[in-house]
């Protein structure tokens, strides 16, 4: 995979993070649970397929709350 899609794939999941935070009460516990369970600490250095797991995940939660 590019560089530029590794990149594009952190900016989906940021964007995923920022839609969750403002539309879920406990969204710190949440992401936070998420990230840990992924063994994520910077997305930056999270391997690709960490990264796809992570915003599967996280979009799924998205188009729960959607």
């Amino acid at each position: 995979m590019k560089n530029s899609d590794i990149q594009n794939l952190v900016i989906s999941i940021e964007s995923s993070i920022d839609f969750i935070e403002s539309h879920l009460d406990s969204a710190d516990k949440t992401i936070a649970f998420i990230l840990k369970k992924h063994g994520v600490r910077s997305l930056e250095k999270a391997s690709i397929h960490t990264l796809q797991d992570l915003f599967n995940e996280l979009y799924a939660i998205e188009a729960d709350l959607g």
